[in-house]
């Protein structure tokens, strides 16, 4: 596969008016597409929301890599506009999907190539991607497929966009800490960060913070129609059983009540400046 096939195509980035299924982002042999902004005329335009929304067949694996871009694409939309409404610059982030044994991937934030089977879902901020056209992103999302059909079989397909929402809520994270110059969720002591190893010392709040964001997200989406309430349920046991880390370093993620709180207060606010205000605890906030 040479080097075009395997970076893809670049995501809409745009707001999935009730059609999430009807985007097609990712051929088959696709690894890589991104979040950067398109202009409005690759926008989805809406479409009557059907009881229970069609899709992929996510049975496969290159059905679930399509189902996988399209949430994808429905969480981009959902940050850039929330982004563009508060006067601050989007996310700019890329994923990759392995597929099969021909598909593997490196990252700054591991020590062995990512896999379509490496066993966990994470976010890495280290990480850049240039595009065809010329434009830089920063940061990475992975999911492998193999593992993705793992949970989704626990789980279901909701649950994996809800995963994918967590990771980029660790995007958002990092564009908010750049852009407002806020303090990175780790241990402190005396005002500066606790490092183990030459590492800041992550604390739980950063991982409950993307739970919270996703349950942000999850909320838009039950609004527009992309997910029956009852699917909600799904999110909670995912978050639980998808704990990204670090290749051999467990961070911490908090219990099952506390993620399950998180994922709660993102749903029922809606409102992402709550998630922050609770979450968020190396700032004070009024």
């Amino acid at each position: 596969m040479g080097v075009r096939d395997r970076f893809g195509a670049r995501g809409f980035g745009a707001r999935c008016m009730g059609v999430l299924a009807a985007l097609t982002l990712l051929a088959p042999a696709t690894a890589y597409a991104s979040a950067h902004a398109a202009d409005g005329s690759e926008r989805a335009r809406s479409a009557p929301v059907a009881s229970e929304p069609p899709g992929p067949d996510t049975d496969s694996p290159q059905g679930l890599a399509t189902y996988l871009g399209e949430a994808f694409s429905s969480i981009d939309g959902y940050w850039q506009d929330y982004f563009r409404a508060h006067r601050l610059e989007g996310p700019s982030v890329f994923y990759a999907t392995p597929l099969s044994s021909e598909d593997s991937f490196t990252s700054r934030c591991a020590e062995q190539p990512v896999t379509h089977d490496t066993p966990t879902f994470f976010y890495c901020a280290a990480d850049g991607y240039t595009t065809r056209e010329g434009d830089t992103l920063s940061g990475g999302i992975y999911f492998p497929v193999t593992t993705a059909m793992g949970l989704r079989r626990e789980t279901g397909d909701f649950a994996l966009a809800t995963v994918m929402a967590h990771e980029f809520g660790h995007e958002v994270q990092q564009e908010l800490m750049e852009q407002l110059h806020l303090r990175d969720i780790v241990q402190m002591k005396d005002g500066a960060p606790v490092l183990e190893n030459g590492r800041p010392v992550k604390v739980k709040e950063s991982e409950l913070l993307a739970d919270c964001y996703s349950g942000n997200w999850s909320k838009y989406a039950h609004r527009q129609g992309l997910v029956a309430t009852a699917n909600l349920a799904e999110a909670v046991v995912a978050l639980r059983l998808a704990a990204d880390k670090e290749f051999g370093v467990g961070d911490p993620h908090g219990s099952k009540y506390e993620r399950t709180a998180a994922f709660t207060l993102g749903y029922t606010s809606g409102d992402p400046l709550r998630c922050a205000h609770r979450y968020w605890v190396t700032e004070t906030w009024e």
